[in-house]
């Protein structure tokens, strides 16, 4: 038995592990799996010898792409299924009936398929990995696991991956292992800043749009972008706002379809997006409140139907989710936890790739700022999060236009976008979810960046005027250097910062 513990935010592309220490467990699980089907192929009975629990339905998904990757030269030998997402129990109980090697799934929704004997784990599970074991207690599937461990043999290894050691994984310690071996990889927090440059700006309400207004409609900020912020609501805002401007992105937020949003981040992946404006609604509420309502739901989860409350709550883009070849991270609410920024901030600079981090802050936000900075910067005299070079008066020219933008983004446009998303979504997620099962090609051509056009529309807002063309020039040079991630593209700014 084994936990393993690593920095915050660390790169998680490889397998469904958050940790390099639970690389190691990828592979033992893998080489279990295959050496127990070559020296035991005669006798070998098909069972279920691999269950993988994961807080959310986007993980759960990720993790059976990666295995199948990893697994894709002996597809034959080892088989997984996730069963994570919505669908009904009958549909998903042939899939159980062929009992794959590897099973990966929400706690609540492997108790579903053992109470309905969809599946039997008692006398085949060789291996159980929790995935993510700091989120599962708080994400409200307590209960859940516990009931489930009823199901289990009494002799199976366990490995139990988390990022932090939180009160939550010392219980779940106390509950799956026994006398483990404890590997805890030591490390900061985050990359250095060769890798991960972080600013901060100061900024008020309205600044913040016109600054991200001049960051993506100028390309001040190159490659895929994250934008964080504090609420769904907010979210669509931002997303009608830009969208004055012919600037396409996408929102991902808990509201949406399972399948909607596991199509969304695979295509980002892809390449198909360079925008996604996610919701962190957890890490933005107060602390002491979030700790209430998280105890809160976990009484409220003893007394009521199993997965009813958890499903609303296997949601999360800033934990656990492989955005990959993510070149920037915009903060655009501050997140209310220096744990939340870290892992905000780990979506970018993975796997030695450069990455930047912005974060805007209001007047309100200076406390929480304050904190990050103590947390991350140490005994270093110098603070990770520098101050980000940006003059607001060479953009002044471009405040007019998103007032303009703002006042058609009325909250009766913000809740029309929102119903229209939803029913998009869900056309798409489940009318359409046959067809595309005959048809993958198909599903390449289904975006989720369209315009929803609730606001009033306003076409010469998308193009730059002519008077603001100096402008455009004069802040692109100025703003080169500080989102430079290479030596070379440095020096080449500041060869043209002379030359002005």
């Amino acid at each position: 038995m084994c936990v393993g513990f690593s920095r915050l935010g660390v790169d998680k592309t490889f397998m469904f592990c958050p940790c390099e220490a639970s690389l190691v467990c990828s592979l033992a699980l893998l080489f279990v799996l295959l050496t127990s089907y070559v020296y035991l192929q005669s006798v070998r009975e098909q069972d279920v010898r691999a269950l993988i629990l994961v807080p959310s339905k986007e993980l759960g998904q990720q993790v059976q792409t990666m295995i199948r990757q990893l697994t894709f030269f002996c597809s034959r030998d080892v088989r997984v299924t996730d069963i994570s997402g919505k669908a009904d129990l009958s549909a998903q109980r042939p899939i159980l009936m062929e009992k794959p090697d590897v099973v990966v799934g929400t706690p609540s929704r492997v108790l579903a398929h053992l109470n309905a004997q969809n599946l039997v784990l008692h006398s085949s599970l060789e291996m159980l990995v929790v995935d993510e074991a700091d989120l599962l207690f708080s994400f409200g599937f307590e209960a859940d696991l516990k009931n489930l461990l009823c199901h289990l043999p009494k002799i199976y290894q366990s490995f139990l991956m988390s990022a932090t050691l939180s009160e939550d994984v010392q219980a779940l310690k106390e509950l799956l292992l026994h006398n483990p071996v404890v590997l805890k990889l030591q490390g900061s927090q985050l990359p250095d800043s060769s890798q991960l440059q972080q600013y901060s700006i100061k900024c008020e309400e309205e600044d913040k749009f016109l600054l991200i207004y001049t960051l993506l409609k100028l390309q001040l900020l190159q490659g895929k972008t994250l934008v964080f912020v504090g609420a769904v609501d907010r979210c669509y805002r931002l997303k009608l706002f830009l969208e004055q401007f012919g600037i396409p992105a996408c929102v991902l937020n808990s509201e949406l379809p399972v399948q909607s949003r596991c199509h969304i981040i695979t295509q980002f992946n892809q390449g198909f997006y360079d925008y996604i404006i996610a919701t962190d609604e957890q890490s933005l509420a107060d602390p002491a409140a979030a700790a209430a309502q998280t105890t809160a739901g976990k009484e409220k989860k003893k007394n009521t139907e199993k997965g009813g409350k958890a499903k609303g709550k296997e949601y999360g883009v800033s934990r656990g989710v492989d955005f990959q070849n993510v070149s920037n991270v915009i903060n655009f609410d501050f997140p209310a936890t220096v744990e939340s920024y870290i892992h905000r901030v780990g979506r970018t600079a993975r796997a030695d790739n450069p990455g930047t981090a912005l974060s805007f802050i209001s007047h309100t936000e200076l406390d929480l700022l304050s904190e990050v900075e103590e947390a991350l910067t140490g005994d270093n005299a110098e603070s990770v999060l520098k101050p980000y070079e940006f003059k607001m008066k060479e953009i002044e020219g471009f405040r007019y236009r998103c007032r303009d933008a703002m006042r058609s983004v009325t909250k009766q446009a913000v809740r029309e976008a929102r119903l229209k998303e939803i029913k998009q979504e869900l056309l798409n997620s489940e009318k359409l979810k046959t067809y595309f099962d005959d048809n993958p090609r198909d599903l390449q051509l289904l975006r989720h960046d369209k315009d929803l056009h609730p606001a009033v529309v306003k076409p010469h807002l998308k193009n730059i005027p002519e008077y603001l063309g100096e402008t455009q020039t004069h802040v692109a040079v100025m703003t080169r250097k500080p989102v430079c991630s290479h030596e070379e593209e440095a020096q080449d700014a500041l060869s043209e910062v002379r030359h002005w």
